[in-house]
């Protein structure tokens, strides 16, 4: 699992709260937008601040933080900010898939070997990683974010059994424990986002996990996914992440076509997956202003 912050609580009124709004299920005048790793190496001012210190040293700089935040918002005008961070700071290896794999895998066979030779252990360490992300969760809200996503990033590597056993119970124990926190802490409730890649055999669940948006990778046929998940949570996604190599009119084509497929409403547009490094940003403004566009001639018709 993996989690990161986007927006704030506690400062000046917001000037554009579409995201929120929609999140929550309720009417917007268009749809809002968000890429994830918009604050990333596909801007070239994003790899010079970054080339100034370590990726640690990074993470613990408000400065470049905030600066890292708003670079990709200078640019385009998306519907929210993501507080840069990483999961790599809860523990510096990013959670238990990498932990156990010791770097990046395509088959998270070590990992898998976990699950199926030691699953107290496993249980043992998904518990005490749940017991570090939800603090870490509520003191993002408390520091100032309005909305969270938890990331299942290798829901497609587990399938249906493992995924219910290992994942799904742990997604819901993090919503449930975080809206509880943050009412303790007498903090206003924020929407929360689940996004498991590849997951799209636990739509279902999902949308009953606790949270009020599911987000859909790129494999996902939007229609399908709502008429499976119905109109009770809001869908978030899913262009293919490589459809940014096209032209800009393709992107715009490609675009109508999915925001027709999810409707105008209780629905956030983004990829369905990240940025990549090598992607142009004036697609990447294509993209929104495409989104922006369409959603606008949708609403009027």
């Amino acid at each position: 699992m993996e989690a990161n912050g986007l927006g704030s609580q506690g400062f000046p009124e917001l000037k554009n709260d579409t995201f929120l709004r929609a999140a929550w299920g309720e009417d917007t005048d268009y749809t809002p937008v968000w890429c994830m790793r918009q604050a990333g190496r596909y801007l070239p001012e994003f790899r010079e601040t970054r080339a100034a210190q370590d990726f640690f040293s990074t993470c613990r700089s408000p400065e470049a933080c905030c600066e890292l935040t708003l670079q990709p918002l200078r640019r385009f005008p998306l519907d929210a900010a993501i507080i840069f961070s990483d999961i790599l700071v809860v523990p510096q290896w990013t959670l238990m898939t990498y932990m156990i794999e010791g770097g990046g895998s395509s088959t998270m066979a070590q990992a898998k070997r976990w699950l199926y030779q030691k699953p107290q252990a496993s249980h043992q360490l998904l518990r005490i990683l749940t017991d570090a992300l939800v603090p870490y969760l509520v003191g993002q809200v408390a520091a100032g974010a309005q909305a969270l996503q938890l990331f299942e990033s290798h829901a497609g590597h587990l399938g249906p059994q493992l995924f219910s056993k290992f994942a799904l119970p742990y997604i819901r124990d993090v919503a449930k424990r975080v809206k509880a926190r943050l009412q303790e802490a007498g903090l206003a409730p924020v929407p929360m986002i689940i996004f498991a890649k590849d997951g799209h055999f636990a739509l279902e669940e999902l949308a009953h996990a606790g949270y009020e948006v599911v987000g859909l990778d790129w494999t996902v046929a939007p229609k399908k996914a709502r008429e499976r998940v119905g109109k009770t949570v809001t869908l978030q996604g899913n262009l293919d992440p490589c459809a940014l190599y096209a032209s800009k009119e393709e992107i715009g084509r490609l675009v109508q076509q999915m925001l027709d497929d999810f409707g105008s409403q209780r629905y956030i547009a983004n990829l369905g997956h990240g940025l990549y490094p090598d992607m142009d940003p004036e697609h990447v403004g294509a993209f929104v202003d495409a989104v922006h566009r369409h959603s606008r001639l949708l609403r009027q018709n």
